[in-house]
């Protein structure tokens, strides 16, 4: 298959999703604008006076649009198998020693090797993506 027509396929996937999201936000701005009208009418103090940011734009309907795509075109799929990124040892981390390493991932300081080399049966593999700084 051609890229066309996986483009096609990923955009008929894509649609239903969209529609239903679409939907809702005109929904919301209807149930908004209807509470506004109401509180307008019985002279309400609250209603009248707050700024009205709709949903159902041009850049909402974008944002949802494009959300929906980076979902189609993620690497990782349940159920299949794992990527196998590229990663760098890091000098003075916690498996920067190479004798605590897997056999197939023993390399020096800022090396780079792969992420499932630091896989093995007996225990589950957990990447922590968390931050210091």
């Amino acid at each position: 298959m051609g890229t066309a027509s996986e483009d096609v396929l990923v955009t008929l996937q894509i649609l239903p999703g969209f529609f239903s999201n679409c939907l809702f936000f005109m929904l919301y701005d209807s149930v908004v604008l209807l509470k506004r009208v109401v509180a307008l009418l019985s002279s309400s103090r609250s209603g009248g006076s707050a700024e009205w940011r709709r949903m159902f734009t041009s850049a909402g309907l974008r944002s949802i649009w494009n959300s929906f795509l980076l979902d189609a075109h993620k690497q990782v799929k349940l159920g299949h198998e794992a990527p196998n990124s590229k990663v760098v040892v890091v000098p003075g981390g916690p498996r920067s020693n190479a004798t605590t390493l897997p056999n197939a991932a023993r390399t020096r300081n800022g090396d780079e090797c792969h992420l499932l080399d630091f896989e093995s049966l007996d225990r589950p593999l957990v990447v922590n993506f968390g931050s210091a700084t």
